[in-house]
């Protein structure tokens, strides 16, 4: 069993213990290997949130995929015998001779093992406080405060579960079971996200004023807001099972943060919908930036290098920054969002699954495939098998889109699919520099030999065997040894 799947219930009581007497500091600074600095991050975020720093530890060591087990030898090392106790119903029976042997060495039984704690413990972890900045947090909810329950029936499977479990299905119980599942869901993974309340939203998009709209898709609709005087894009889901299943992705994609990841600023549940709060990105989509018809000029060479590599960089963080990769699912223009500068942050995790475990797996099988067909590859769409290899093909369609501007699809093409229309042109020997964006050809911003570069890689991410295309650490490896002239410059 993993930490995340703990039962509440065990959960709270482990709280409780280490809670007690800062036990948890021993656990993080000596056995997890946290530094002081961490510790003291944790001790202050639990302050601040009014909530358990021993759950905010847990919550940030199971993200590493810890075991329970593990956990467990950590606490015989620490001889902390309560708290083998409390976890000794999540704990593989082979594990529990760690606690017999404890006690019999010992000699103590239940009333006398928190004595026994006390007297046996090491050298508590010291921090100087006055030394290390504090984390600024808005606002949170106690560990043990479960989060208001919709009128509405809710329903909800974890994504951290083995995704060849379709999320889409639904759970075979009463209407107050379905709502516990998700509330105790959300309660795995919104302890350090700030729990906003549902008027204040409301209020803060002018009551979903239609001049505030951003857009729409397939969970709901995206409005601007002002939230503590600061602009927020506030995502509101539809009244739905799809609307919880994207609650629960988006709150467990929390821990994922990154500078080319659209950040979470907050959530509500339990108002007339649920809704995400996230930064506001005040350039738009590059949806937006290739179809554009305004008056804006178009992007320049820098612009749209700097946007391949950032999200070339966020997609090689999410496939390699654990053992167990994350596949984005649906990465397209629409889903790229630019800040001010141009910044781009990958967006829309609705659709985000975890992808196969340890080397020797590949690939796994869903029951169901998701996504954007222009941008999905056919062993997905055919096969159901998904992997990273699914957003590097994504990534693909995308590099030579903002090379060329050319649609993903297009009916009045001889080969309708972008992604097939460029493996045969590649066949054909076509200069790909032919293929650059008509509004730079012929001006002083073209660049021939970066477009034939762009096009390069996305012939290389859209190979039809998964096998033949490259990790998405090599093509940000291969666009961060560009050089041109302009590349560091907008």
């Amino acid at each position: 069993m993993y930490i995340y799947d703990l039962p509440y219930d065990v959960n709270k009581k482990l709280c409780r213990l280490l809670d007690n007497d800062d036990d948890w500091k021993e656990l993080a600074g000596v056995h997890m290997k946290y530094t002081a600095f961490e510790v003291n991050e944790i001790e202050q975020s639990a302050r601040r949130l009014a909530s358990s720093p021993t759950a905010l530890l847990l919550t940030r060591w199971g993200q590493l995929n810890h075991r329970v087990e593990e956990l467990y030898i950590l606490l015989y090392h620490m001889k902390h015998v309560p708290a083998m106790q409390s976890l000794t119903p999540a704990v593989d029976a082979r594990y529990q001779t760690l606690l017999r042997k404890l006690i019999t060495k010992n000699g103590i039984g239940g009333k006398d093992s928190t004595a026994f704690v006390d007297d046996a413990k090491k050298q508590k972890l010291k921090t100087d406080e006055s030394s290390i900045p504090l984390p600024v947090f808005e606002k949170g909810i106690h560990v043990n405060q479960a989060p208001p329950t919709s009128s509405n029936g809710l329903n909800g499977n974890s994504p951290t579960d083995d995704s060849t479990s379709d999320l889409s299905k639904t759970v075979s119980s009463t209407q107050d079971d379905r709502a516990n599942d998700v509330k105790d869901e959300i309660m795995r993974n919104v302890l350090t996200i700030p729990m906003l309340k549902y008027d204040d939203l409301k209020a803060a998009t002018d009551n979903w004023s239609d001049a505030n709209l951003l857009g729409r898709g397939g969970f709901g609709q995206v409005f601007k807001g002002v939230w503590l005087n600061s602009l927020v894009a506030i995502k509101r889901l539809r009244d739905t099972d799809a609307r919880n299943r994207e609650l629960i992705r988006e709150l467990c994609l929390n821990q994922y943060r990154h500078d080319n990841i659209l950040p979470l600023y907050g959530y509500s549940f339990g108002g007339a919908e649920a809704c995400l709060v996230y930064q506001f990105m005040a350039c738009g989509s590059l949806e937006q930036k290739l179809r554009s018809k305004s008056h804006y000029p178009p992007l320049t060479w820098s612009q749209r290098y700097r946007i391949a590599h950032g999200v070339a960089r966020g997609l090689q963080y999410l496939h390699t920054m654990t053992g167990t990769p994350l596949i984005h699912g649906d990465i397209k223009p629409a889903n790229i969002l630019l800040d001010q500068c141009l910044m781009p942050k990958i967006g829309d995790f609705g659709l985000a699954r975890k992808g196969p475990y340890g080397e020797e797996r590949t690939h796994l099988k869903v029951s169901r495939v998701h996504g954007t067909r222009p941008y999905l590859p056919d062993e997905y769409l055919r096969s159901r098998c998904l992997s990273p290899a699914v957003d590097v093909f994504s990534y693909g369609v995308v590099m030579v889109e903002i090379a060329s501007c050319l649609p993903p699809i297009d009916r009045n093409r001889p080969v309708p699919l972008l992604s097939d229309w460029i493996q045969q042109q590649a066949r054909d020997g076509l200069d790909f520099a032919s293929l650059e964006d008509r509004l730079l050809q012929g001006t002083p911003h073209s660049n021939p030999g970066l477009c034939r570069e762009f096009v390069a890689i996305g012939v290389h991410c859209t190979k039809y065997s998964r096998g033949d295309r490259p990790t998405m650490l090599e093509v940000y490896k291969r666009l961060d040894n560009l050089e041109f002239p302009g590349k560091h410059y907008m």
